[in-house]
């Protein structure tokens, strides 16, 4: 299939399971250990490279950050023959329970308004895949990840849309209250990317899911380090590869 950003993909340059990462430096970061890897597509923001797992054709490709770009990838991933999707991401957590270096799955994203509207209105749901998600959780829960289930949120915005205000003296500025409103409503993390795959992935029957690590709580402004955040991210990605293909 010849497509508008990651050029000329086959299904055949695609594996049983495609990983879904915001930075292309994850992309070479989680491949690393594979087998025969091939860099089958390299624009923008979008790196798409596939190899052997444990004998087993895998893919990896990054969507940048944002609802935009996301789209972009999901679309074209779909178009090339892509079979199956887990987002291997990272997510701030909103909850007093969850920790920086945690892992976190949502069975379902709550959303901004208009988000993907050409595609379906606000009150289309944003959910995973159930049986791929049983799987991620249930492996996650035999390895002894410390890990949570439940509802996140995504949003088009980093600062303003997630209570965050920039550090400028003019200009508008975040609503205290915005975080609160849905702590209230038990979401327990955001990010800026899984409702963008749950929906395109329901909307077009491909099983998708999240596997992503809390990188900071808002809590407590607990952040991980970038080291340290490499190295979940490669644990977390071998979870993600072993309970989807053995």
């Amino acid at each position: 299939m010849n497509t508008t950003h990651l050029k000329t993909v086959t299904s055949d340059d695609l594996g049983e399971l495609t990983l879904l990462v915001g930075d292309p430096a994850r992309v070479t970061l989680i491949s690393q250990n594979w087998e025969q890897t091939r860099v089958v597509s390299q624009n923008r923001e979008l790196t798409l490279v596939s190899g052997l797992w444990k004998g087993k054709r895998v893919s990896i490709c990054s969507t940048g950050m944002g609802v935009g770009s996301t789209e972009i990838a999901v679309i074209e991933l779909i178009q090339s023959g892509a079979k199956q999707f887990v987002r291997l991401g990272g997510c701030g957590a909103w909850s007093n329970d969850i920790q920086a270096g945690d892992l976190m799955f949502n069975h379902g994203m709550v959303r901004d308004k208009g988000m993907l509207a050409s595609y379906v209105p606000d009150t289309y749901p944003a959910t995973a895949d159930p049986v791929l998600l049983g799987k991620l959780t249930a492996k996650a829960r035999e390895d002894g990840f410390t890990s949570h289930v439940g509802l996140g949120m995504t949003t088009q915005s980093y600062y303003l849309g997630q209570g965050r205000d920039p550090q400028l003296s003019n200009g508008p500025k975040g609503d205290p209250a915005f975080m609160s409103f849905w702590q209230e409503r038990h979401v327990l993390n955001c990010d800026m990317e899984t409702a963008v795959l749950y929906l395109l992935a329901s909307l077009y029957q491909i099983p998708a899911a999240n596997c992503l690590v809390v990188h900071l709580s808002r809590m407590n402004q607990e952040k991980i380090e970038d080291t340290d955040y490499e190295i979940l991210h490669q644990n977390a990605a071998e979870l993600v590869l072993t309970a989807c293909l053995t």
